[in-house]
């Protein structure tokens, strides 16, 4: 396997949990949802979170997780072929 096939496949299986975070955040959102409630004014409640990306951003997680960066374990050998190079 090559580094970039295994910098594919980690970044495949971190996406892989976010997916799974959505699902269990979406089916806590929808228990959570249908009995909590805050007050608001009056003797009125409302939802505590008004939307599930309020309470769960699946884009935010994903942008997360591509951004971070691997520390390369061959950069010191790439930074020795560079300068002889």
């Amino acid at each position: 396997m090559t580094v970039a096939q295994y910098k594919i496949l980690s970044e495949a299986a971190r996406l892989r949990e976010v997916d799974k975070d959505y699902r269990d955040h979406l089916q806590a959102f929808l228990n959570f949802r249908v009995q909590s409630r805050k007050r608001a004014g009056k003797n009125k409640e409302r939802p505590v979170y008004s939307t599930f990306k309020k309470f769960y951003d699946y884009e935010k997680e994903v942008a997360r997780i591509r951004e971070k960066q691997i520390p390369d374990r061959f950069a010191k050998v790439k930074k020795i072929i560079e300068e002889d190079g």
